[in-house]
């Protein structure tokens, strides 16, 4: 699979986000080998990923735009930018 430099990017800090965040959460295995839901573990990465990618600053060149707007101008998804916006 081959991902956009914007998603390499996010990629990256996402998985660099589970460092400090979930030291001791093996998430993988638990995705695959238990029944525990890693949703808080990935949400709480995600918004670490964002943090980084988009500062408050870039956001406020689009204050006046959609998500949808904001997404296509700076390559991240609908859902990531809404997740960052909140």
């Amino acid at each position: 699979m081959s991902l956009s430099e914007s998603e390499q990017r996010f990629a990256c800090t996402h998985e660099l986000g589970h460092v400090p965040l979930h030291p001791d959460a093996n998430t993988p295995f638990l995705t695959k080998y238990t029944y525990l839901s890693v949703d808080k573990y990935e949400i709480e990465a995600n918004k670490f990923a964002l943090e980084l990618l988009i500062p408050d600053e870039l956001l406020l060149e689009y204050q006046d735009c959609t998500i949808d707007q904001v997404a296509r101008a700076i390559g991240y998804q609908k859902n990531l930018i809404a997740l960052r916006m909140k």
